[in-house]
């Protein structure tokens, strides 16, 4: 296995560098897409070690992340490791994630958090237990966390998707149309992060979370 990261970063210079030299030692490379920050993201990013694409304004992450596959496209990588900037998603899980790639050659790992009311912010319980109960019905198989951005997928399977998500709806979307086309997914235990409330999240919870059920339906039963 040969695994790329792939971190979204929008106005993430307090976290991005000490993430980025968290996960070099875990997978082959690292790769920040800069999504029209404002301050200095970009540059702490490449600082760290991770090769930067910079995008002029903010487009989105699900915009971000495609981006980013389109760059790697052609590169010898095996998987891709999504995760995100803030410091939410600990690098000593990564090993867990490949692992269970490994050991069960599944297409999709996803990184699942335990749902504990208590200690997650209000606007990410709200909209994982949404989506996670709708994702379970759309692709018939349990879904414990649909909306964690901390996933490993298998590249092949992504290359042969036509990926249209420009921001949250991203994770969904990925899940649904590897699905669909009879890849196998499964799960992989990882911890909250949540400390101080630092890895505040930018979702606006009922927006976002409409925004992501509508788009799901769309590409389950509309081929969207």
């Amino acid at each position: 296995m040969r695994v790329c990261a792939i971190i979204p970063a929008f106005n993430e210079a307090d976290t991005v560098e000490a993430v980025v030299a968290s996960v070099k030692p875990h997978v082959a490379d690292v790769i920040v897409v800069d999504d029209g920050s404002s301050d200095g993201t970009g540059a702490m990013a490449t600082r760290a070690g991770a090769a930067c694409l910079r995008l002029e304004r903010n487009r989105g992450k699900g915009f971000a992340l495609r981006h980013a596959l389109a760059s790697i496209a052609c590169r010898d990588y095996t998987h891709v490791l999504f995760l995100d900037a803030d410091g939410q998603h600990r690098a000593e899980d990564i090993p867990r994630l490949v692992e269970q790639g490994r050991a069960t050659g599944a297409d999709l790992v996803i990184g699942a958090r335990t749902f504990d009311r208590e200690s997650m912010p209000a606007s990410r319980h709200f909209s994982n237990t949404v989506g996670s109960g709708l994702a379970s019905r759309l692709v018939g198989q349990p879904i414990r966390d649909s909306q964690s951005g901390f996933r490993l997928v298998r590249l092949e399977r992504l290359r042969g998707l036509r990926l249209r998500a420009c921001r949250y709806e991203f994770e969904m979307e990925v899940l649904i149309k590897v699905c669909a086309n009879g890849g196998r997914v499964t799960h992989a235990p990882v911890a909250l992060v949540y400390d101080g409330g630092r890895a505040r999240s930018k979702m606006h919870p009922i927006r976002d979370t409409v925004r992501i059920c509508l788009w799901s339906l769309a590409y389950r039963y509309l081929g969207a």
